[in-house]
């Protein structure tokens, strides 16, 4: 019986962590990111904010925060593309235009970027949600690569 209680004991005291709400804590979304399959490696941008390298399928992609003090408020998720010739903003109209994730635009270069971003104010989102926005970012890069024939 004693085995019994313990284990129902240790279940209920990890069903909140299971259900926990991510927050702008940078350390914790590289776990979170890891835990979801994807390499992460928590650095810092020229602000001096923290920063994490990642990659989906080869693409090499940036995650960057914002309104740090000291948990942040939010993420974007950006990946950068050099393309041997300038993307016309015609095919970056049609791609805005067509989808509702993911805002592409180009640098200088005509080379395009797209991000995408993900609120974490005040209470945060549920580990799911979290979850269900990296499959989200992990499709959008897949076919932003086609559209690009990259």
């Amino acid at each position: 019986m004693r085995i019994l209680s313990f284990l129902a004991l240790a279940v209920l005291l990890q069903a909140p962590a299971a259900h926990a709400q991510v927050r702008g804590d940078a350390a914790v979304i590289v776990e979170l990111m890891q835990d979801f399959g994807l390499p992460a490696t928590l650095e810092t941008d020229t602000e001096g904010d923290p920063m994490i390298d990642s990659r989906i399928d080869g693409t090499h992609f940036s995650v960057y925060f914002y309104q740090c003090d000291p948990i942040c408020a939010s993420v974007q998720l950006s990946a950068g593309f050099d393309l041997a010739r300038p993307l016309p903003l015609e095919r970056v109209n049609e791609w805005n235009r067509d989808r509702r994730f993911g805002k592409v635009f180009v640098d200088s270069s005509g080379d395009p970027f797209i991000e995408m971003d993900i609120g974490l104010a005040d209470d945060g989102v549920g580990r799911k949600n979290f979850d269900d926005a990296l499959e989200t970012w992990r499709v959008l890069l897949s076919e932003f690569r086609d559209f690009i024939d990259w």
